[in-house]
């Protein structure tokens, strides 16, 4: 709100990030995995995002779903629908999906080429 006796300042100007056709891999480990979530319903897609969190600034996310109103790119990838946002598209150009073993379990890692950073727990990059 503008009360007519202070300097206004300047509008901000929001540029959107530029739209990459993303390329990605799975490693067999995570394809493995991912069979085993999916079984032989291939309709579903793996959406592959990034939400602004983590001790690094940013964290993946990972779902299985069905349809999106995001706008995304769609990839097959071994076999696999795979889900990209075109918003984060700068972000996730050339990741790999991986599956590790962990002590207490395991889950899927991201290897991001892009990352400046990546906090010990590898989940967040910056």
């Amino acid at each position: 709100m503008d009360c007519g006796t202070c300097e206004s300042a300047p509008a901000v100007e929001i540029q959107a990030p530029e739209v990459i056709d993303v390329t990605l891999t799975i490693t067999t480990k995570a394809v493995e995995m991912l069979e085993d979530a999916f079984g032989d319903d291939r309709t579903h897609a793996l959406l592959v995002g990034v939400n602004s969190g983590g001790c690094s600034g940013y964290m993946y996310d990972l779902q299985i779903v069905e349809t999106t109103t995001t706008d995304v790119q769609e990839l097959e990838v071994e076999g696999f629908r795979v889900l990209v946002p075109n918003a984060t598209s700068h972000l996730l150009n050339g990741i790999e999906i991986d599956y590790v073993e962990k002590l207490m379990g395991g889950g899927f890692r991201i290897n991001n080429p892009n990352a400046a950073s990546t906090c010990g727990c590898g989940e967040s990059f910056s």
